[in-house]
């Protein structure tokens, strides 16, 4: 199995509405990622019964556990790409913290950088774009706390009181989105930074742009 990027979307459990799913999944359309087909326990599922079966999940605030059956976890999704062999997404609740959750879209690492990650890895600049974009979309698109970057090898996913109070930085492998409130309690020196919509905040480390592949 390869080693996967990952793309975390942090949201407050209080954005939880009876649409939610629905209407996060004609987001992730417009974004660039059309439904192709569910995964693991959902192969043969067609997009309505998962996301039905995902809504009440959420709204039953359910977290599987650790002897628990897979089949009963949030149904998995594939999305179709014509830019990466595979792009899937799942639902992660209770997580980072207790009263949130996150939506995690997962590219193998090898087709977003060269090199092994930590060392001398280096972004494939066309690749990269590709997932900013579609982050920039999602963020002005809907109620998310911050959009997170990270390897497989990683820390966790930071919430978004632990950036908010500076106990943390957001992970940022190569870039998060955050509110223009955060940015402005903290400096973030370490960061370029460029506003988007819905009050956002793109972060890139400087150095990313010695980084790239030309």
């Amino acid at each position: 199995m390869p080693a996967y990027f990952s793309l975390s979307l942090e949201f407050s459990r209080k954005e939880i509405s009876a649409d939610f799913m629905r209407n996060f999944h004609n987001v992730l359309e417009l974004a660039g990622l059309p439904f192709k087909s569910g995964y693991w326990h959902s192969e043969r599922e067609d997009l309505q019964k998962i996301l039905a079966w995902n809504q009440k999940k959420l709204e039953q605030d359910f977290k599987l556990g650790y002897d628990e059956n897979g089949a009963h976890d949030y149904r998995q999704m594939l999305f179709r790409s014509d830019d990466f062999s595979e792009v899937r997404g799942f639902w992660l609740n209770r997580y980072p913290v207790r009263e949130e959750f996150t939506f995690e879209i997962i590219i193998p690492e090898s087709e977003l950088f060269s090199g092994e990650f930590f060392f001398g890895n280096v972004c494939i600049p066309k690749k990269m774009q590709i997932i900013r974009e579609i982050a920039c979309k999602l963020w002005e698109s809907v109620p998310v706390l911050t959009i997170q970057t990270e390897p497989e090898i990683a820390d966790e996913t930071a919430s978004y009181q632990e950036i908010l109070t500076g106990q943390k930085l957001p992970n940022a492998c190569p870039f998060a989105i955050v509110s223009e409130q955060i940015a402005q309690k903290h400096d973030f020196v370490q960061f370029q930074k460029i506003k988007i919509g819905r009050n956002g905040i793109l972060l890139e480390y400087q150095e990313d742009k010695t980084d790239y592949e030309t």
